[in-house]
């Protein structure tokens, strides 16, 4: 049985079974699938589709995923983290492959089946993939774990929007992106798997702390469905709830914002310098909420200050140009000086939407440390995000003006900030360590609980003086 190693105290590993590593291969997934579905709606879903056939596609993509998350959840808990991320990355390429075929052959029924792959394949790569950044980390590096899955992600939409940008810099008009451009996309969505097989088992896992992370498999169905209503039900989830809906409504208004006001190569542009802007704000949050000069405490309060502000002063400003845009109704290219205005809204929502979704993974993170509990905080928080996005594309999708739709992502988040001030000052302690969230054993300390030894699957391992990840029989 191993013993957690004092504070600052080190157990050499494996770097191929860290904690880190694992936290790589994940955000390595999310560059090649979700970053890469954000390029290309960063773009309005290519432009070749109108604005109602794409906004029904992510409305059918969102929608999936609100209605699935828990069930991938339940699922992840008994197949691991390692197989719930693979089925995650294998169903974004045939979504990409749909607004292709609409582009070329004016058919959509490629696109409305790929809506439906990429929502199934979402929900358990999101779940599998916030197991891993939520119960893996020690807890001196969540915020790196966190912060690193959103940089990748959006390095690869940055990346995405150069490659977009690169194969239409000529295209200074509205309309689509080149078929090309489809190609290298769908090829890159592809290149997710091998990722995701290259992420530790569960039980190879190792921590520099000593403390094992433990999944608790084959639990009945019923024990699984109390522990997700117990997580419902706690009063920090509880006052989350308004930012976790709010937290994905803004990505229709947002891809909508690009897509009518400017043109092919601008609206690349924009998308590129809109994700390079998420990578820097999300690596700088994840490295001060992991910085030991402050207590766990102070890190969060001051955390909320940033992201409340930022995201409030972005959405204020955003406001007042969206009203000037309905008036003037521009198409905007980057060789005009009006240009200006328009690229650096969309650059301050892309310093922003990260700041939130960081901080909010990090702050689910440190109220457990229990694997089974972050599979559910991550199921939970995906489909409630869902939620958000899918009404924020059917009212897209429902020709509302871009001003009130503007006005409804102001409010949304203005609603949830007292919320998650109260989770803020009152509910972040020094340490998760020995908590649970809903009573559920916490083995990450000594690697039992009441008298019951973690097992291992591999013998040599468990005599390892290095902490690793069991998987209890229960």
């Amino acid at each position: 049985m191993a013993t957690p190693t004092p504070e600052g105290g080190k157990h050499p590993v494996t770097w191929y079974r860290s904690t880190t590593f694992s936290a790589f291969m994940v955000a390595a997934t999310a560059f090649t699938c979700p970053g890469i579905f954000g390029a290309l709606n960063g773009m309005g879903a290519g432009g070749g589709a109108s604005p109602g056939v794409t906004n029904a596609a992510n409305a059918i993509v969102f929608g999936v995923l609100a209605v699935f998350s828990l069930v991938a959840g339940v699922i992840c808990n008994r197949i691991t983290p390692k197989w719930t991320l693979l089925i995650g990355t294998l169903g974004y390429a045939p979504y990409a492959a749909g607004f292709y075929v609409v582009d070329r052959y004016k058919q959509d029924w490629l696109l409305l089946l790929g809506s439906v792959t990429c929502g199934l394949s979402a929900c358990f790569l999101w779940v599998g993939s916030g197991a891993v950044f939520l119960g893996y980390p020690e807890e001196n590096r969540k915020g790196f774990a966190t912060s690193l899955k959103f940089m990748l992600q959006n390095l690869g939409a940055s990346i995405g929007g150069i490659i977009t940008l690169a194969l239409n810099v000529n295209r200074n008009y509205r309309g689509s992106i080149s078929n090309d451009t489809y190609v290298v996309l769908m090829t890159i969505m592809c290149l997710g798997v091998p990722f995701a097989l290259a992420l530790p088992p569960t039980h190879r896992v190792q921590r520099t702390d000593g403390r094992q992370v433990i999944l608790k498999s084959n639990l009945s169905l019923t024990r699984e469905l109390q522990i997700l209503w117990k997580i419902v039900k706690q009063p920090a989830v509880l006052a989350m709830v308004p930012l976790m809906i709010y937290a994905q409504w803004f990505l229709s208004y947002q891809w909508q914002f690009n897509f009518a006001y400017f043109t092919v190569r601008s609206r690349a542009l924009n998308s590129m310098l809109f994700y390079i802007s998420g990578f820097i704000s999300s690596f700088l949050l994840g490295l001060f909420l992991d910085w030991g000069q402050f207590s766990r405490k102070t890190r969060a309060r001051v955390g909320f200050l940033i992201v409340s502000i930022l995201v409030g002063a972005s959405w204020i400003l955003g406001q007042v140009v969206q009203v000037h845009y309905a008036k003037t109704q521009p198409t905007l290219d980057w060789a005009e000086r009006k240009f200006g205005l328009g690229c650096f809204v969309f650059m301050l929502w892309g310093v922003s939407d990260p700041l939130v979704t960081t901080y909010k993974y990090w702050v689910a993170g440190s109220l457990s440390n229990n694997v089974n509990e972050a599979t559910y905080l991550a199921a939970l928080i995906n489909a409630l995000g869902s939620v958000g996005s899918t009404f924020g594309f059917v009212v897209t999708k429902m020709n509302f003006s871009l001003v009130g739709a503007c006005a409804i992502n102001l409010a949304l988040f203005y609603i949830s900030v007292p919320g998650l001030a109260w989770v803020a000052w009152t509910k972040i302690t020094e340490t998760s360590v020995g908590t649970s969230l809903t009573g559920l054993a916490d083995f990450d300390e000594t690697g039992s609980s009441s008298g019951e030894a973690g097992s291992s699957s591999d013998s040599k391992d468990h005599k390892s003086p290095v902490a690793v990840v069991s998987e209890k029989q229960y």
